[in-house]
């Protein structure tokens, strides 16, 4: 089943540390009732949005709570998170959250092979070729997928799918959301103080969304 067993992150942290660091005054700073709807929209006109929500993913990977989400169809991403973030050698490639009803579409993956963790790297498609260029890897085309069934992660489903209705691609880019060679955001304070020391534009914490102006 999903790793999500570590601490939490809610609204009213959230709301609690934008008050405590006057985020109002730098940023601009909303709270949105349909804040996945809000970071498709984003992930389509700037490519590039921090999310931290819900509980925290245990061990290595960044399955979507604590992630910086990117349009995998983009290219200009990679270097844009490379350069804002991750501060990283160019050929590590970046991973993409595929939803579980369309991973046929992307991946070749003939055993069904059930990848949440982004462990298991498999051969794309053409269509995932064409449409996950910022999210596969460059030299053999292969991916290392999360591929996420909407009962594992709810909101996070609803931000892809948000996604795909805008875009018709039902995957985005997905890197854990850290400085390089610093440790995972767990907490709200985490997020923003990451946000406010990188070029990332966007951060979601629960439902609230401060962006640089």
């Amino acid at each position: 089943g999903p790793a999500y067993l570590g601490p939490s992150v809610t609204d009213a942290h959230a709301e609690t540390v934008i008050q405590e660091r006057d985020l109002h005054a730098r940023y601009k700073v909303a709270f949105h009732d349909r804040i996945e709807e809000r970071i498709a929209e984003l992930l389509v006109t700037d490519g590039v949005v921090a999310r931290c929500a819900g509980r925290m993913e245990f061990g290595a990977r960044a399955l979507g709570n604590r992630s910086i989400l990117a349009n995998p169809g983009d290219p200009r991403v990679v270097g844009l998170i490379n350069r804002m973030i991750k501060n990283r050698d160019f050929w590590m490639p970046f991973a993409p959250t595929v939803l579980a009803e369309r991973a046929a579409d992307y991946l070749v993956n003939p055993k069904r092979l059930v990848s949440p963790y982004m462990m298991l790297a498999m051969p794309t498609t053409a269509a995932g070729r064409a449409a996950l260029p910022a999210a596969i890897h460059p030299q053999d085309a292969t991916a290392r997928p999360q591929i996420l069934e909407r009962d594992w992660n709810l909101e996070y489903h609803a931000v892809i799918r948000e996604f795909e209705r805008r875009t018709g691609t039902a995957a985005v880019l997905n890197t854990s959301f850290n400085l390089h060679g610093e440790p995972v955001v767990a907490s709200a304070a985490d997020a923003v103080d990451r946000f406010e020391r990188s070029g990332l534009p966007h951060v979601a914490i629960g439902h609230w969304l401060s962006s640089k102006k």
